[in-house]
């Protein structure tokens, strides 16, 4: 399912759609994605979970452009992104039922670019959903879909290409772990070798290591849970308490109050299958 094109990676999944709704609209002037506020002509599109996931996810996605627009059928459209390096593009189409029910919809994504940013995505993108992606609710009719596709997908090859796509997000994961790990190991060598001065205690060196392994212990189970922003945000606040736990910094160099409260300020990404929205900069004169 992933191959190498032009020199980047490509990755080509199919994920069955959970919940659609008519949160969003397509500009028919522009074929740009718009929120369901939008009073300019356009026409009502229905994203699905899916997309309106994997669209949440990215870190600055230009304005999703529809190559094909949603027509009498509101739910069958297809829409290319941009995020950094990363180019996305997703097509819904109906695989059973005749396009009424929204079961009987799936989402072909297309991902081109480096692999650590789309297997980043698909983990996030799969955590997120209430179901697995691959796994149809009309399991037949989605391997007879499947086979027509280009390359001859199944249902196994499609499951594979998702669970490939995590394993390798994971030990992306498993190497920081490893080196904010490493860093603990040499900063706990120095505090015992250290003596108290002005701006460092080995008292309070010791707190921050605790504090540290904690946080570390937090990010390992968010990562067995799928949780990947509260994977990095423990493993953040862990590498935050072994800075301030280093002798070598001391208090004075890490700036007042920057590590007095890792745990502070946290801000959890609420997916849903709401309104996204979207910067757009493609003209200053539109009504947004």
């Amino acid at each position: 399912m992933g191959n190498q094109e032009y020199g980047e990676s490509v990755l080509v999944v199919y994920a069955q759609v959970g919940k659609a709704k008519a949160n969003h609209r397509v500009e028919n002037n522009t074929h740009f994605l718009r929120p369901k506020s939008f009073r300019l002509p356009s026409k009502v599109v229905y994203l699905g979970d899916v997309a309106t996931n994997t669209l949440a996810y990215l870190e600055h996605p230009e304005t999703p452009f529809f190559p094909q627009p949603p027509q009498f059928n509101e739910q069958k459209w297809a829409l290319q992104t941009q995020s950094g390096g990363l180019h996305v593009s997703i097509s819904s189409d109906s695989y059973w039922g005749f396009g009424l029910f929204n079961s009987g919809y799936l989402n072909r994504i297309e991902l081109k670019g480096p692999p650590q940013a789309y297997t980043r995505l698909l983990f996030d993108l799969s955590a997120s959903l209430g179901h697995k992606p691959w796994e149809f609710a009309h399991h037949s009719s989605a391997g007879k879909y499947l086979t027509k596709q280009d390359g001859g997908v199944s249902l196994q090859s499609n499951e594979q290409a998702w669970k490939q796509a995590f394993e390798t997000a994971r030990s992306m994961f498993e190497e920081q772990i490893f080196m904010v790990q490493e860093k603990g190991e040499v900063v706990q060598k120095r505090v015992h070798k250290a003596v108290d001065f002005d701006n460092w205690t080995k008292a309070k060196a010791e707190i921050s290591l605790e504090n540290a392994r904690f946080d570390l212990d937090i990010a390992k189970g968010a990562l067995a849970d799928g949780n990947a922003p509260g994977f990095e945000r423990a493993l953040a606040r862990a590498e935050a308490y072994f800075i301030e736990a280093d002798p070598d910094v001391g208090d004075e160099e890490m700036g007042e109050g920057m590590y007095a409260s890792p745990q502070g300020q946290i801000l959890d990404k609420e997916v849903d299958t709401g309104e996204v929205l979207f910067v757009d900069l493609t003209s200053n004169d539109e009504e947004e």
